[in-house]
């Protein structure tokens, strides 16, 4: 009868540890090996710790080398994964990581997002393992915004794993939403604040555009003064020295001039025509004699 093997699954590597001076990147790193010796079954103490050992660099290297060197001269032993943790947390593991943590959680307070804050209570509330599960819930909810304290209690939550849960479901309430952008005020028109500039001037292509946003004859992109006055002539947004039918009313003014001008000449040669005054006539000679310009 045949047998099937279970199929081999491929374990992550857990990550390094360069020996920064870090509580949660250093918890961190225990906790990741502990899991990757469970996923490949590796129980042996001393297999743990040799292990472990190849996944440290820089600083912590540094200082395995050390300790090594101490366990050839028989100064130590460290050849279970107790002591290893020990060791290493006793070199690398900031003092006093619990008081330092309890006192940021104690000024810790809901200003910005409710998933900041959430964020950055559980990275303290790691930090503080013998931290009693009602006294976490109090500074939780105790830090709260009020708004948010005061739905909480309205829910009855009772443990602080559904407390995040639902504190984290609800919407962030700030007086005043800034990403709003503000219009401007008419106020601030008034006192010479706005955009004047583009009230009085305007783009050729613009001026061009129908309704339907096609571009129409002129194809100039370049920009000219918009008047702030139609034009006199036929109420067009131009100026008059601009009207499109400039040259027929300008051949409509030299006619009118060329026809006063021949209307002058007329009314002065009938002047001239006229017959001169005549104040007194000499005996014998009627007035039809009288010369009509001068003698």
């Amino acid at each position: 009868m045949a047998t099937h093997e279970a199929p081999r699954v491929e374990v992550p590597k857990p990550h390094t540890f360069s020996g920064k001076r870090d509580a949660k990147e250093l918890d961190n790193f225990l906790w990741h090996m502990e899991r990757y010796f469970e996923a490949i079954a590796l129980t042996d103490e001393a297999t743990n710790v040799r292990t472990a050992t190849l996944y440290l660099t820089d600083n912590a290297t540094l200082w395995w080398r050390r300790r090594f060197a101490d366990i050839e001269k028989g100064t130590c032993t460290i050849d279970t994964w107790d002591a290893f943790k020990r060791e290493i947390k006793r070199q690398f593991y900031p003092e006093d990581v619990a008081y330092l943590a309890r006192k940021s959680m104690k000024c810790l307070k809901h200003i910005g997002s409710i998933h900041e804050y959430v964020k950055e209570f559980s990275t303290l509330m790691l930090e503080i393992p013998n931290m009693a599960e009602n006294e976490l819930l109090f500074n939780f909810m105790d830090n709260l915004q009020s708004w948010a304290e005061q739905e909480l209690r309205r829910r009855g939550v009772q443990d602080l794993a559904t407390t995040m849960v639902v504190v984290e479901s609800l919407v962030d309430y700030r007086k005043g939403d800034s990403s709003k952008p503000k219009l401007p005020s008419k106020g601030n028109q008034a006192k010479g604040g706005g955009d004047k500039g583009s009230r009085d001037y305007t783009s050729k292509e613009g001026s061009n555009k129908g309704p339907s946003g096609k571009d129409g004859k002129g194809k100039d992109k370049r920009k000219e003064f918009a008047p702030k006055t139609n034009c006199f002539l036929c109420d067009g947004p131009h100026w008059a020295r601009d009207y499109p039918k400039k040259k027929a009313l300008n051949a409509m003014i030299e006619e009118n001039e060329q026809e006063g001008d021949a209307k002058v000449g007329s009314l002065q040669l009938l002047n001239a025509l006229r017959p001169s005054r005549c104040d007194s006539f000499p005996i014998g000679v009627s007035a039809d004699s009288c010369p009509l310009n001068g003698p």
